[in-house]
């Protein structure tokens, strides 16, 4: 089916296009999640948590009905994480780099690669796009690794500083967390737990905003590795995300709002009526590869729809430095009868 030509969207439309692109192309893309990302939270599930005590259909409640039953299945829904620290070393330093820096960066490309194919009212498939996407795969590993690197760098930075600025404040008060609960003035620990409450949520205000804000403005640093090749094109994102911020900020907290709801929903249903059991583990599993895409096909249509700004944006530009360059020239008419030799 062909779409309509891409504009540029808002984030009611862009979402909605991402449902729409999903919906056509759903069994593609889930396919493609599942190929590059299901053998990776297969192994997280068999190396993190210990499902060797798990019972493979249902989970066993000494509920007399129904609703106790899914009570005390969804009391119980949390897997207990293995006490095997060669399954967890291994995870960790294995399965979990190889997931991030290789999975990840193939998988973004490659819906890339189907969306704007979709949005062109074309159907690329999943052998092209991974042929494609594969073609570039070590710089975009490279790409992914020096980009993890400079935002877990900010990150680390801003969180030493604000640990930095608390003890500043503690060792200007005088005061130590002993002191103010030990002491027989409940208004001043009342108001201390106050001030750490509004503290804390100051500081993951911050943490949102300021690593936020770089990792959106160097975040589409994948596109460029893919189509155009290169370095790290970290500047290329930037320049493009520019005057864009808080409209990709605000659709990105639109995104994990409607990721949480679905994922908490579903993991309710789930785990209320099967409990921690192996097939409710294999459902998530599932269920995780259904909400991927979609969530990586918002990200190809943001990018998409950056280009068509920024296209917009130089072509004015262009447009008006030569309309100036026209009206800095003067013309000159020849008048009749007028020669030059």
């Amino acid at each position: 089916m062909n779409q309509s030509p891409l504009a540029p969207m808002g984030v009611g439309k862009l979402l909605d296009r991402s449902f729409t692109v999903y919906r056509q192309h759903f069994g593609a893309f889930f396919l493609l999640a599942l190929m590059l990302f299901g053998p990776f939270l297969l192994l997280q599930d068999l190396l993190v948590f210990d499902i060797g005590n798990l019972s493979f259909f249902m989970q066993d409640t000494d509920g007399s009905d129904f609703w106790e039953s899914v009570a005390s299945r969804f009391a119980g829904m949390d897997t207990e994480p293995t006490d095997k620290i060669g399954f967890l070393l291994l995870y960790l330093l294995v399965v979990l780099p190889v997931m991030g820096l290789g999975a990840y960066p193939q998988l973004v490309s490659s819906t890339l690669l189907m969306t704007r194919a979709a949005v062109e009212g074309q159907t690329l498939g999943i052998k092209a796009a991974l042929k494609q996407s594969m073609g570039r795969f070590w710089p975009l590993v490279g790409a992914t690794v020096v980009y993890s690197l400079v935002i877990v760098g900010i990150v680390l930075a801003f969180v030493l500083l604000f640990g930095l600025l608390a003890l500043i404040v503690t060792l200007i008060s005088g005061e130590s967390l002993g002191s103010i609960f030990d002491g027989d003035d409940a208004v001043v620990s009342a108001l201390f737990i106050m001030l750490f409450i509004v503290a804390y949520l100051i500081f993951i205000v911050l943490i949102m905003l300021v690593p936020g804000f770089f990792m959106l403005r160097w975040g589409f640093y994948l596109p460029y590795v893919l189509l155009e090749g290169g370095g790290v094109p970290l500047g290329k994102s930037w320049n493009l995300t520019k005057g864009n911020f808080w409209r990709l900020f605000g659709l990105y907290v639109v995104l994990v709002v409607l990721y949480s709801v679905f994922s908490g929903g579903v993991q309710v249903a789930v785990y209320g009526l099967l409990g921690a059991s192996i097939l409710s583990q294999l459902l998530m599993l599932l269920f995780s590869c259904v909400l991927m895409p979609w969530m990586m096909i918002v990200y190809s249509l943001a990018y998409l729809d950056l280009r068509v700004r920024k296209d917009g944006t130089d072509l004015m530009a262009m447009l008006e430095k030569q309309a100036g360059h026209e009206t800095a020239t003067p013309h000159v008419e020849e008048g009749p009868g007028v020669s030059h030799e």
